[in-house]
C-alpha cells in the first residue's frame, strides 16, 4: 500500500520532524513511500490539502493511505483537525497519524487539549464575522470616517485631506513624501494627533474604502458609505503608485512622438520623421525656419511607393483629436462592490453544526462510527463551501482586475488628452504606446487604432 505524505509549515512539530515521522511509520508498517503534499501557509484554506484530495480521489485510493507525522498537521486548530480527519474519513481515504495507534484517538485528544483561550476566540472571531456579514463596522474606521450607528459615514473634516491627499498626488503630480510634508506644513495631523509620514499618505491613497469598498476578515460588505473620490482617479493612483518615476528625460533631438507608431496607408511601412528647412524661404535667401515631417519610409530609403509625407504637428493633432474622440464616447460602467454572498455564514453555520457533533463524541455520546456518520457529510458540505469560496475569490479577482483595467485605460486615455502639450515627452511616448496600437496615415485620412 502507498503513503501519501500531508505536512504543515507549523513550528512544532517542525517540518523535518513530520517528515521524519513519516518515514518511520512507513518502514514500520511497510509502506511504499509515495508523494508529499506541504501546506506552506497558515490558516484554514488548505489548498494542498485540497488538491491531495483530487489526485487521491481521480486515483486509485482503495491502495492509499493518508500518513501526517502529528494529528497538528491537519490543521492550525483542533476544529480543523478534527473536520480534515472527518472529511477523509468521509470520502474513504484511510489516516494514519504516525506513532499514534488511532487516528480518533488523537483527534480528540487535540479537541479536550483546546485551551479555554482557544475556545473564546473561536467565539469572538465567529461574533466578529456575523457583524461583518451585516455589513456593520468592525474596529476604528479608515481615516475620512466615522461610525455611525456601527456604519461608516463620512467625517466632514478629515474627508477634505483625504480628497487633498488624492488632488494633490493626481493634479499636482506630487510624490507621497511632497505631500506629508504639505500636510505637516499645513498644521493638518493624523487622527492620533501625530505628524503624517510617507507610509500614512501611502496608505491612503492605496485604500479601496475610498471608492465604497469594505473588507474585513475575508468577508466584503455591500457597503452603502459615501465615496470620497471616484473609482477611475482610484485607478489612476494605483498605476501611478505601481509605475511611478521621480523624472522624466526631455524630448531629445531627432526623437518623434509617432515613431513606430505612424504606418502608410498605401504599403503599411512605417512612416519616419525627418527635419527639413522651408524652400520657400531657402529660396528666397531669408534665414530658413526647420519644419518636422513624418513621411513614408519605403519612399525615402527604398524609392517605392509614392512621396507621402504629414507636417508633424498637424499628424499628432489629428492623433490627439482620435483618441479624444474615442475617449468621448467610450464609458465605463460603475464597478459595484459584489454582494458578500453568504458562503461565510454557511460555512460558519456547519462549523458551529460539527463543534456541537464533536463534543457530543467527546462526551462519550457517540462512538467514533456514530461521529463519521452524523458528521461526515456536515464536512464534505464544508469542504465544498471550501471550493466554491476558493472559486468565488479568484472570480471577484477576474472581476476586479477587469474593471480596474477598463478604468484605468480610460483614465489613461484622458490624461493624455487633457495634458497633451505639457506631457515630458518619454511619458507622452509611454502613453500614446499603451494607449494606440498603429496610426495608420494617407494623403487625405488619418485612421487611429487603439490598444485592445
Amino acid at each position: 500500500m502507498q503513503a501519501v505524505c500531508y505536512l504543515r509549515a507549523i513550528t512544532d512539530p517542525s517540518l523535518e520532524v513530520q517528515q521524519r515521522a513519516y518515514l518511520d511509520e512507513c518502514a514500520s508498517g511497510g509502506l511504499e513511500v509515495g508523494p508529499t503534499y506541504t501546506e506552506t501557509a497558515s490558516g484554514s484554506s488548505a489548498p494542498e490539502f485540497r488538491r491531495m484530495l483530487r489526485a487521491l480521489l481521480e486515483g486509485q485510493r482503495e491502495f492509499v493511505v493518508v500518513v501526517v507525522g502529528a494529528i497538528e498537521a491537519l490543521g492550525d486548530t483542533a476544529r480543523e483537525q478534527a473536520k480534515r480527519y472527518l472529511q477523509l474519513a468521509a470520502l474513504g481515504i484511510p489516516l494514519r497519524v504516525a506513532g499514534a495507534r488511532d487516528p480518533d484517538a488523537a483527534m480528540l485528544a487535540a479537541w479536550e487539549r483546546r485551551t479555554n483561550a482557544e475556545r473564546r476566540r473561536e467565539q469572538v472571531r465567529a461574533g466578529m464575522r456575523d457583524v461583518a456579514l451585516r455589513g456593520e463596522v468592525l474596529g476604528r474606521p479608515p481615516y475620512g470616517y466615522r461610525v455611525v450607528a456601527r456604519r461608516l459615514r463620512v467625517d466632514a473634516d478629515e474627508a477634505v485631506v483625504v480628497r487633498e491627499i488624492f488632488r494633490r498626488y493626481l493634479e499636482l503630480d506630487e510624490g507621497v513624501r511632497v505631500i506629508a510634508r504639505h500636510l505637516n506644513e499645513s498644521g493638518v495631523r493624523t487622527r492620533r494627533g501625530g505628524a503624517w509620514s510617507m507610509v500614512s499618505v501611502r496608505e491612503v491613497l492605496r485604500n479601496p474604502v475610498y471608492v465604497g469598498t469594505y473588507r474585513r476578515l475575508g468577508v466584503t460588505v455591500p457597503s452603502d458609505h459615501e465615496r470620497l473620490i471616484t473609482r477611475e482617479q482610484f485607478a489612476d493612483v494605483q498605476a501611478r503608485l505601481a509605475e511611478r518615476r521621480t523624472s522624466f528625460a526631455r524630448q531629445a533631438r531627432g526623437e518623434y512622438l509617432l515613431a513606430g507608431l505612424a504606418v502608410c496607408g498605401y504599403c503599411e511601412n512605417n512612416l519616419i520623421g525627418v527635419r527639413r528647412a522651408s524652400r520657400a524661404q531657402r529660396a528666397a535667401g531669408e534665414p530658413a525656419e526647420m519644419f518636422t515631417y513624418y513621411q513614408c519610409q519605403s519612399r525615402t530609403n527604398q524609392s517605392r511607393c509614392d512621396y507621402h509625407t504629414r507636417r508633424a504637428d498637424d499628424l499628432e493633432l489629428a492623433v490627439r483629436n482620435a483618441v479624444s474622440d474615442a475617449f468621448a464616447t467610450t464609458s465605463v460602467a460603475p464597478n459595484a462592490a459584489l454582494p458578500a454572498d453568504g458562503n461565510e455564514a454557511r460555512r460558519e453555520g456547519l462549523r458551529r453544526r460539527l463543534d456541537a457533533l464533536l463534543e457530543r463524541r467527546v462526551r462519550g455520546e457517540w462512538t467514533a462510527e456514530q461521529l463519521r456518520q452524523q458528521a461526515g457529510q456536515l464536512a464534505l458540505e464544508d469542504l465544498q463551501e471550501e471550493e466554491r469560496e476558493e472559486f468565488e475569490a479568484r472570480r471577484r479577482q477576474d472581476v476586479a482586475r477587469t474593471s480596474e483595467d477598463a478604468v484605468t485605460v480610460v483614465a489613461e486615455r484622458a490624461r493624455l488628452v487633457e495634458q497633451w502639450g505639457a506631457l515630458e515627452f518619454d511619458e507622452h511616448r509611454s502613453l500614446l504606446r499603451a494607449l494606440v496600437s498603429r496610426v495608420v496615415v494617407t494623403d487625405d485620412a488619418v485612421r487611429v487604432e487603439l490598444a485592445q
